[in-house]
C-alpha cells in the first residue's frame, strides 16, 4: 500500500512538471503553429498549380525570383522502353532558331572540343531523309555551351550536351564515342517564357 502511495505521488509530480513546461515554454502553442504552417504551405503549393481538367497552370520561379506560369496538358507519351506513360507536358510551341542534323564519325575529342567528320546531311524540310555530301569536318566547342545549372532553381535556361538522352558536362566525358558512326543534331532554341536562347547538341547511335 505504501509503495502505491509513492508511485501515485511520483505520477502527480510528473504531471505537474509536464504542465509547467507546457505552459512556461508554450509547447502546445508552438506545436499548433508548426501544424498551421505546414497546412498553409500545402495550401499555397496547391494554389500555385491551377488544375483545370486536362490542363494545369504551374507557377515556378526563375533564377532571378520572377514568377513564370507554364501551361501544361495531360498527354500520353512513350518512355525510353516504349511503354505508354501519362504525364503533363508544356503546351507552348517550340521556337527553333536553327536545326542541323548530320551522320558521320567522331574523329577526335580534345581541349573540350568534339571533332566530327560529316558524310551525310539531313535534307532541308525533311525528317530522317539524308543526302550524301563531300566529307567535311565540324568542330563543336563545348566551352561555348552553358551546361552547368543550379538544381535548386525551378526554372532555368541552359544548354544541353546529350548522348543517347544522357546528360554530359564536358567533351572529355564522351571519349568512348571516338571512332563511332553516329547521328548528330545541332539545334538552337528560343525559350518561350524568358526569350533567352539555348542550344542542344545531341549524339545518337545510328
Amino acid at each position: 500500500m505504501k509503495n502505491w502511495k509513492i508511485i501515485n505521488i511520483i505520477i502527480i509530480a510528473c504531471v505537474i512538471i509536464g504542465l509547467f513546461f507546457l505552459v512556461k515554454f508554450d509547447v502546445m502553442g508552438k506545436l499548433y503553429d508548426t501544424i498551421e504552417q505546414e497546412k498553409s504551405l500545402n495550401k499555397s503549393t496547391k494554389e500555385k498549380d491551377d488544375v483545370q481538367g486536362e490542363t494545369i497552370h504551374k507557377t515556378v520561379l526563375d533564377e532571378d525570383g520572377n514568377e513564370i506560369v507554364i501551361e501544361m496538358k495531360k498527354r500520353i507519351v512513350l518512355d525510353e522502353y516504349g511503354n505508354e506513360v501519362e504525364m503533363y507536358t508544356d503546351t507552348a510551341e517550340t521556337i527553333i532558331i536553327w536545326e542541323s542534323v548530320y551522320k558521320g564519325r567522331v574523329t577526335k575529342i580534345d581541349d573540350n572540343k568534339i571533332y566530327f567528320n560529316v558524310d551525310l546531311e539531313e535534307k532541308k524540310g525533311t525528317k530522317h531523309s539524308f543526302k550524301n555530301v563531300d566529307n567535311y569536318e565540324i568542330i563543336f566547342d563545348i566551352d561555348t555551351y552553358v551546361l552547368e545549372y543550379d538544381p535548386k532553381v525551378r526554372y532555368s535556361v541552359h544548354d544541353f550536351l546529350l548522348y543517347n538522352s544522357k546528360h554530359f558536362y564536358k567533351a572529355e566525358e564522351l571519349q568512348n564515342i571516338v571512332g563511332d558512326y553516329l547521328r548528330i543534331s545541332d539545334t538552337g532554341f528560343e525559350d518561350n517564357y524568358t526569350g533567352e536562347n539555348y542550344k542542344i547538341l545531341c549524339f545518337w547511335v545510328n
